[in-house]
């Protein structure tokens, strides 16, 4: 799997952590897990991201 689909998939998973943060009212434990999760996901899915970006740029420039 190349870092842009990793990226996504990792971003994808953050989102839906997210949304169960937000809609759960349970224990207060389970509450900081699934945030801390969401925000680390987060931030390992926008570097791969940006990563597989920087790639596609440096591959777009024509060589002189």
């Amino acid at each position: 799997m190349n870092s842009s689909k990793a990226g996504l998939l990792c971003i994808l998973i953050w989102c839906t952590f997210l949304m169960i943060t937000f809609s759960f009212s349970e224990p207060f434990i389970l509450w900081v897990f699934l945030l801390g999760a969401s925000i680390i996901l987060n931030v390992v899915g926008t570097m791969l991201v940006l990563k597989a970006l920087k790639v596609t740029k440096n591959d777009a420039i024509p060589p002189k």
